[in-house]
């Protein structure tokens, strides 16, 4: 699963997403296409932005998501 299916599934959007953490939707598809993926520093960033949009997330949940490549 990619950063933007997650936050699809979510609810939310791509674009308020990036509104909401100040990156570009084409830096939020980069976080699924780095070879090591998001950094940590940038899966705090995602789970506090989508969970003050509405859409409770934590770090773990994250994780697990992206991990799933099913």
């Amino acid at each position: 699963m990619t950063v933007v299916d997650y936050i699809n599934s979510r609810g939310l959007t791509p674009r308020i997403v990036c509104q909401k953490i100040g990156v570009t939707k084409q830096a939020l598809s980069d976080y699924s296409n780095t070879k090591n993926g998001p950094t940590l520093k940038t899966l705090n960033k995602l789970a506090e932005g989508m969970t003050s949009l509405g859409a409770p997330t934590s770090v773990a949940d994250l994780t697990r998501a992206l991990m799933n490549k099913n």
